[in-house]
């Protein structure tokens, strides 16, 4: 390799370091309203379809990322919460290893993993974070609410892949955050790279008796919304109204969080942590 090339390479790294710094992980406001919620084309746990309306509300633009949730960790310690910690560090997948260590008593991330989401997360770790930002985990509602501004329930492959990583173009693995398109508002990562946990136990039957203004899900079950698809998830299998659910205790490398911050106390909400670990409650 000339001098000449050797500098352009360090040039090129050097901006690719700045780039990755820019990134906006800050929030965008998201309008209420009404609208359709469910399909009839989708599984049973999609119907009845029902009208629903959302508050306003502030939403991350991205999922939550390694560096941000180090500073949470420096700040709260990896608490155990249900059956689990906050986040599994030594959690693997094949050659894959968790990117957050400690190292006597301090969080840190690897290096070049900083702005890749946080993986390994458990629903009670991904909830204490969003409540310690002063917010909460999205629920279902909103989530579907704000997918709807991008497409209506099923997604054209084109689209989709211009807007998220999936199987067919994530190369098998976790992508860096805001690197493809974003959705309305200003949203990254939405449908794909990581299925995200929301605020709401799951029920297979409760859209027949969901409220239909802010709704905030079953008072109590077994597993926890998930919602959108990930970096291992195939681009057919996406829809907007599709529903998973994961137990809160999983930690699992397919399951990150992006968090919400109403602008109203339009309902009351308990912490589920803010007792427990003294987190900001609202």
């Amino acid at each position: 390799m000339t001098r000449k090339s050797k500098l352009l390479l360090l040039i090129l790294l050097f901006l690719s370091v700045i780039l990755d710094a820019q990134i906006d992980t800050g929030f965008v406001f998201v309008r209420g309203g009404r609208f359709w919620m469910g399909s009839i084309r989708g599984q049973e746990d999609e119907q009845p379809v029902h009208k629903v309306r959302v508050s306003d509300f502030y939403v991350s633009r991205t999922e939550v990322t390694n560096v941000q949730f180090v500073e949470f960790l420096n700040a709260k310690g990896n608490q155990r919460q249900g059956n689990t910690q906050w986040i599994d560090l030594g959690g693997c997948w094949r050659s894959f290893h968790n990117p957050i260590y400690e190292k006597d008593g301090r969080f840190y991330v690897r290096k070049g993993y900083e702005n890749y989401p946080v993986m390994f997360v458990s629903w009670w770790g991904a909830e204490a974070y969003c409540e310690w930002k002063g917010g909460r985990l999205p629920t279902e509602a909103e989530w579907e609410y704000l997918a709807r501004k991008a497409f209506t329930d099923s997604i054209p492959g084109d689209s989709l892949l211009a807007v998220a990583w999936v199987r067919e173009n994530s190369g098998y693995k976790p992508c860096p955050v805001a690197q493809k398109k974003p959705t309305p508002p200003g949203v990254y990562d939405l449908f794909g790279n990581m299925r995200e946990w929301c605020y709401d136990w799951y029920d297979a039957g409760y859209y027949s008796n969901s409220r239909r203004k802010n709704p905030l899900g079953p008072e109590n079950g077994q597993m926890k919304v998930i919602r959108g698809g990930s970096w291992e998830s195939y681009a057919r299998s996406l829809r907007v109204a599709n529903r998973g659910a994961l137990g809160p205790d999983n930690n699992n490398i397919t399951v990150g969080f992006r968090v919400v911050i109403p602008t109203a106390k339009w309902t009351k909400f308990v912490s589920n942590t803010a007792v427990q670990y003294g987190h900001k409650d609202f």
